[in-house]
């Protein structure tokens, strides 16, 4: 997250076309993108892909440089010369000379399987973000207890591991410090939190009262399941082997 907070992203999601004819891959790759707020379409070949290309252009592909047929440093040069659509290569090879070849023709992150999801994460943030993110968040609806008042009808409904959104009928001023506590999957969070922004009915992008807040001092412990929690919210559940 960054100084801006957490603020809660209604725009139309970006499409991400995956190229892996791997299944198990780009099954994951493609649950992790979804996950993360974007549209995403796998095909299985370069020829696929640039079919599918010619109809509907992507706003990224991730793609594999071992695929059947026309290989994926071609497919990159065909890209770079006829779309200029940036590219992530998320492959198998792991050699000096792979990467140089792909960077040469200007692919935006050369990352080697396998892929964790903080990795390509930050990797899809950078490529297509204007202030890109290195922390994931996730849509949740914690209930949370501000200053120890648990109204029932204050929630978080984005969370970080550094801070989070809390849907509100009462935002708190900007820039003070309250305590907070919200349930994390079977351990209660507590910690300061300081306001960051706030949003009046009709305001921001959901069109719902609440504030960002940035986590104070959060525990080692705290921080770690709220990691967990994060994690288990975006990665699926069959890890390709």
């Amino acid at each position: 997250m960054n100084d801006s907070g957490d603020v809660p992203d209604v725009r139309k999601k970006r499409f991400v076309l995956i190229v892996d004819d791997n299944a198990k891959d780009a099954y994951y790759t493609g649950m992790l993108l979804q996950n993360f707020g974007y549209n995403a379409t796998t095909v299985r070949s370069a020829e696929e892909a640039l079919e599918y290309i010619s109809i509907a252009v992507p706003a990224l592909v991730v793609t594999e440089l071992k695929l059947p047929g026309m290989n994926g440093f071609d497919f990159l040069a065909k890209l770079r010369k006829h779309r200029g659509i940036p590219v992530i290569i998320q492959t198998q090879l792991a050699d000096l000379e792979s990467e140089d070849l792909c960077r040469r023709e200007n692919c935006a992150v050369y990352l080697r399987k396998p892929v964790h999801a903080e990795e390509l994460y930050r990797a899809v943030q950078t490529v297509l973000e204007e202030t890109p993110r290195r922390n994931i968040r996730v849509a949740t609806f914690l209930r949370t207890s501000i200053d120890g008042a648990g109204t029932g009808t204050e929630f978080i409904t984005m969370l970080s591991d550094t801070g989070c959104f809390v849907k509100t009928l009462g935002p708190r001023p900007v820039g003070t410090k309250h305590s907070v506590s919200f349930m994390v999957g079977k351990r209660i969070v507590r910690t300061e939190a300081q306001v960051l922004y706030t949003y009046s009915f009709g305001e921001g992008p959901n069109k719902e009262p609440g504030m960002g807040m940035r986590f104070l001092g959060l525990t080692p412990d705290d921080k770690a399941q709220i990691e967990q929690f994060i994690r288990n919210s975006v990665v699926p559940q069959v890890r390709p082997g």
